[in-house]
C-alpha cells in the first residue's frame, strides 16, 4: 500500500485506492488525508495556459519512493500514494495527489504535509510555464517551497536523536514498598538523589523531560522539570497510570517518547539513538524496550506517542491483568535492542543495592 506512480494521463480523483478499495491490514486505519495540487494561473502576472513537466523516468520514481520512505521512518503510517503528472498539463488540472493513511489523524495530516514539502524541493522534475502569448520560461524552485522543506529539518526545540523530536518521561510514582516505603526517586546516590542520576544520563538525548510523581512534588518540581501526578482514575494502579496521567501534558509534535524508572542511575548514553534506530525503522512495531543478558527491561522504552491515545480513551480497573507495562506493550507489540552492558539497567529496588551502588 505504499505505491509511486509517474503518469502523463490525467489524475482521476475518482480513483481512490486509499480507504475505499483498502485491505485488511488497512482495517485499524483511522484517517485518511487526500491532498490534492492543480496548475494554477497565477504566474508573473500574466495569462498561463498550461505546463510542461519533465522528469526522469526510473530516476524520479526512485526519488520519491525514498521520500516516502523517510515519511514512514517518521511517522506510524499504514498507507501512502503518490500520483504525479508529467507532460502537458492544462491550467484547473490535478498535477499531483498525495494520500496518506495512518491510525491518527495528525500523523496523517504531517506525514502528508512532509511528502508535499520534499517533492516540491527533491524530486527531479523540471517544470516549465507556457504562457497564452507564446512565451514560455523553466521555473526555479521557489524560496517558499524551500522554506517549507527546511522546517522538517532545522532542530526546534525539544529535537534529539537524528532530527526527531524526543521528550522523556521518568516514572517516579511507585510506592517504594521494598525500600519501606521511602520515595526511590528521592534517596541518595553518590550525594544525589537517584532521579538526578537518571536526569543526567538522558537529558543530554532528549529534548523534553517530565517526571511522573504522586509524592514529594515540591522536592522533584525543585529539579527543575515539568511534574505531573497521577490523575485520580489512575491513582494506585501502577507505573501504567503515570504514562496515561502524564499523556495530555506532552508537547504535541514529540515523533517518540523515552520511558525510563527513576531507580535506574546507569542508563547508557546511547539508549535512545539505538533504541530509535529500530523505532524509525519501516514496518516496526509502535515500542521499542531495552534488553540485556539478564532479560528484558520492558520499563526502559521508546515508543511511538500514538501509543498514548489508547490510554487516555480506556477507563481503568484495577483488577485487569495488562495494567502492567508488560501487558501494555504486549496488546500492542514491541521489540527488542540488545545491550551488552547488564549493569547499566540496575534496578535499586532495596537497600542493599542501593547500598552495593554506595560502594562501587
Amino acid at each position: 500500500m505504499f505505491t509511486v506512480q509517474i503518469q502523463d494521463q490525467p489524475i482521476l480523483l475518482t480513483d481512490a485506492r486509499v480507504p475505499e478499495q483498502a485491505p485488511a491490514e488497512l482495517a485499524q486505519c483511522g484517517a485518511v488525508v487526500r491532498f490534492v495540487g492543480r496548475v494554477r494561473n497565477d504566474a508573473r502576472g500574466a495569462a498561463l495556459s498550461h505546463l510542461v513537466l519533465e522528469h526522469f523516468p526510473g530516476v524520479t520514481e526512485a526519488e520519491i519512493g525514498r521520500i516516502v520512505a523517510q515519511a514512514r521512518q517518521r511517522w506510524p503510517l499504514q498507507a501512502v500514494r503518490v500520483v504525479h503528472r508529467v507532460g502537458h498539463i492544462a491550467v484547473g488540472e490535478p498535477i499531483v495527489l498525495v494520500e496518506t493513511a495512518s491510525a491518527h489523524r495528525r500523523d496523517a495530516y504531517e506525514a502528508n504535509a512532509f511528502v508535499m514539502d520534499y517533492l516540491k524541493t527533491e524530486a527531479p522534475f523540471w517544470k516549465q510555464e507556457c504562457f497564452a502569448d507564446g512565451q514560455a520560461h523553466w521555473v526555479e524552485a521557489k524560496s517558499s517551497d524551500q522554506a517549507a522543506q527546511q522546517r522538517w529539518m532545522v532542530a526546534p526545540a525539544g529535537v534529539a536523536a537524528g532530527g526527531r523530536r524526543i521528550g522523556a518521561l521518568i516514572l517516579a510514582g511507585g510506592q517504594g514498598r521494598r525500600m519501606g516505603g521511602r520515595n526511590k526517586g528521592l534517596l541518595p546516590l553518590d550525594g544525589l538523589p537517584l532521579v538526578q542520576h537518571v536526569v543526567r544520563a538522558i537529558q543530554p538525548q532528549v529534548g523534553y523531560l517530565a517526571i511522573s510523581a504522586n509524592d514529594a512534588l515540591a522536592q522533584y518540581q525543585a529539579l527543575g522539570w515539568p511534574v505531573f501526578p497521577d490523575a485520580q482514575a489512575w491513582q494506585g494502579l501502577g507505573p501504567l497510570a503515570g504514562l496515561a496521567s502524564c499523556a495530555p501534558h506532552l508537547p504535541p509534535h514529540l515523533d517518540a517518547l523515552l520511558v525510563v524508572p527513576c531507580d535506574t542511575p546507569r542508563l547508557p548514553a546511547d539508549l535512545v539513538a539505538r533504541l530509535a534506530q529500530t523505532l524509525f525503522t519501516p514496518d516496526a512495531a509502535p515500542a521499542v524496550i531495552a534488553e540485556t543478558a539478564d532479560g528484558p527491561h520492558p520499563s526502559v522504552l521508546l515508543c511511538r506517542p500514538a501509543m498514548l491515545l489508547g490510554l487516555l480513551a480506556r477507563a481503568p480497573v484495577a483488577h485487569q491483568s495488562d495494567l502492567s507495562i508488560r501487558g501494555w506493550l504486549t496488546q500492542h507489540g514491541y521489540e527488542r535492542v540488545f545491550f551488552e552492558d547488564a549493569q547499566a539497567f540496575i534496578n535499586v529496588n532495596d537497600p542493599a543495592t542501593l547500598q552495593r551502588l554506595q560502594r562501587a
